[in-house]
């Protein structure tokens, strides 16, 4: 066969690149050697990116939780997340200015927030609510930072849901659930197998550590294992009953499925395994909150279910069935304390290893309820609970954790009430759609599968948040992807009605 001159070309350069490459490794010492691989790694993941910002979307997120390492380590200024993320978000505005001439199929954003009006005008009333706090804000770079990762919540969610093929909006929900197995293997390494860590991670009476990953603490870490597990668990439903229907004979090939499953099985797996060995309390009620809302949302009858299970719960517990532990009880006789704000006063209470994580939790709730009694209407200013710390904080408490360790609080005490208010109506609105579509068909089809996954998700962060702040560590970008998700599968529903059982993002894969 007649070899064309122009692939003789290629070949020529292809071994001509070859033997320069070669030479390279032979003659360059090894630390040029390892400079030159990573500049052309570097240079290459701009060319990815720029052909397919998606793919920057996702290694946002597979890089975005290693900020706090990052921070303690390197101190610089930007953490990769955010390099990612403004070079993806460069390569977006790239492929607009391309295409504006041009009959792209993804739907426009005047078109997006038409079809969610809701969502759009809770975040953008949360947004304008806390950009006119600017204005008695007493750090105007703690304001800055924080509005900056509600307006890349927003651009996120916009971003993904315009993608109008399943199978882009893939890659970010395989970069989130690849996030997950990286940080859930360290996370297990640090709590049974490493043998050292910090002392005050050790578990007490035990010879194992708190395991925290990237994190540098144990419940952001155990946070940002309950915005995956769900995900996943959800994935690992829809994918076992495709290899039950394609094993039942169904026009199917069941290995990529069985794939699909085992993958998304052991990410769940995985995840839970080390949200339990982060030791963070609000990890272990959030992931009840979770799996509530997965079994709600999957099963049909499972509201019936657990509606007679929380009358009977109440019941027993109205009769003294159920004991409330002594250490719990006593800490909710401080909320009743005489002289406490709100009910809350914990100024003389006795502080020991076992209680001293609660009381400080208390006190920075106590804080944060002087600061809304300061100014229960315009509040301290986004992102300045930990400036107005000193002003309002307990005598014994000297250090501010940069959180009022209660987000609802922590919203109240720096946006006042309207700011609180429109956060809530913002997740209201959120969690109604991904509850429409999740609905819909719970795990027979994956757009309302991956709802499923993602109200377990929204319900971990709602519960969580009662104990502590998870936006951080870039774990925004987490909302805002999931959001865009929900947003496309909600578009998708108003588009076909009931999604088509095989709407996978490789409908080739299994059909």
């Amino acid at each position: 066969m007649a070899i064309s001159g122009r692939q003789r070309h290629a070949d020529l350069l292809f071994g001509l690149a070859s033997g320069s490459v070669g030479l390279a490794l032979a003659l360059l010492p090894w630390p040029e050697v390892v400079t030159l691989a990573g500049g052309l790694g570097l240079l290459g993941i701009l060319a990815l990116i720029f052909a397919q910002p998606i793919c920057g979307l996702g290694l946002a997120l597979i890089v975005g939780p290693l900020q706090p390492l990052e921070r303690v380590t390197l101190g610089l200024p930007l953490d990769s997340g955010q390099a990612v993320l403004a070079i993806t978000l460069a390569a977006y505005g790239a492929r607009w200015l391309a295409q504006r001439t041009g009959q792209a199929s993804r739907p426009s954003i005047g078109d997006l927030l038409r079809q969610h009006k809701a969502i759009a005008l809770g975040l953008l009333t949360f947004l304008a609510i806390a950009a006119l706090s600017f204005f008695v804000a007493r750090d105007a770079r703690d304001w800055a930072a924080e509005w900056i990762k509600w307006l890349q919540i927003g651009i996120v969610a916009l971003l993904v849901a315009r993608e109008s093929e399943p199978r882009r909006r893939a890659v970010v929900l395989a970069a989130a659930l690849l996030a997950a197995i990286g940080q859930a293997a360290v996370g297990l390494f640090q709590a049974n197998w490493r043998g050292v860590g910090p002392p005050e991670f050790r578990v007490l009476g035990a010879e194992g550590y708190r395991a925290y990953g990237s994190f540098e603490q144990p419940n952001p870490f155990g946070g940002f294992m309950g915005l995956t597990w769900p995900l996943a668990a959800a994935l690992a439903g829809w994918a076992w009953g495709q290899v039950w229907s394609a094993l039942r004979g169904a026009r199917k090939r069941a290995a990529p499925l069985v794939l699909i499953a085992v993958a998304t099985t052991s990410a769940a797996a995985l995840s839970l395994a080390a949200l339990s060995a982060s030791g963070s309390r609000g990890a272990l009620i959030g992931a009840a909150g979770a799996a509530t809302a997965l079994a709600l949302a999957a099963f049909r009858p499972a509201l019936r279910w657990a509606g007679l299970g929380l009358a009977i719960g109440l019941a027993l517990l109205a009769t003294g069935w159920i004991a409330i532990p002594a250490s719990l009880e006593a800490q909710l006789a401080w909320f009743s304390a005489p002289g406490a704000t709100f009910g809350i006063d914990v100024r003389n209470a006795h502080v020991t290893p076992i209680t001293f994580s609660t009381i400080e939790r208390l006190a920075h709730w106590q804080a944060a309820i002087r600061m809304i009694e300061a100014s229960p209407w315009l509040g301290q200013g986004f992102g300045n609970y930990a400036a107005a710390y000193p002003d309002f904080r307990l005598l014994p408490w000297e250090n501010a954790l940069g959180h009022a360790h209660n987000y609802y609080l922590n919203i109240f005490a720096e946006l006042g009430l309207i700011g609180l208010l429109s956060y809530v109506a913002f997740w209201a609105a959120a969690i109604a759609t991904t509850w429409r579509v999740a609905r819909q068909a719970g795990l027979r089809t994956w757009p309302s599968a991956l709802a499923v996954g993602i109200l377990g998700a929204w319900a971990h962060l709602s519960v969580h948040h009662l104990f502590d702040k998870l936006y951080v560590a870039n774990m925004h970008l987490y909302v805002g992807a999931y959001l865009g998700v929900v947003m496309a599968g909600a578009q998708h529903l108003r588009t076909v009605g009931t999604p088509a059982q095989h709407d996978i993002p490789s409908q080739q894969a299994t059909t």
